[in-house]
């Protein structure tokens, strides 16, 4: 019964699922709560803002796919 209301039905999460929108958005907030700001603080000393973001965004995009 319980697989009948969640196939297709956008309106119930799939507990189950890793990559449920909450889930994202805590390894998100992890990410930027505990490894982003230690590692932009360190950008800075050496690079402005724009490119301190732009070089961990390029760090993150590199690890994330491959």
């Amino acid at each position: 019964m319980s697989v009948k209301l969640r196939d297709n039905n956008p309106n119930i999460a799939d507990l189950s699922d890793l990559f449920r929108p909450t889930k994202l958005a805590e390894m998100f907030n992890e990410l930027y709560v505990n490894q982003w700001t230690s590692a932009f603080t360190i950008l800075q000393d050496q690079l402005s803002e724009r490119s301190a973001v732009e070089f961990l965004l390029d760090v993150f995009l590199v690890r994330s796919f491959s």
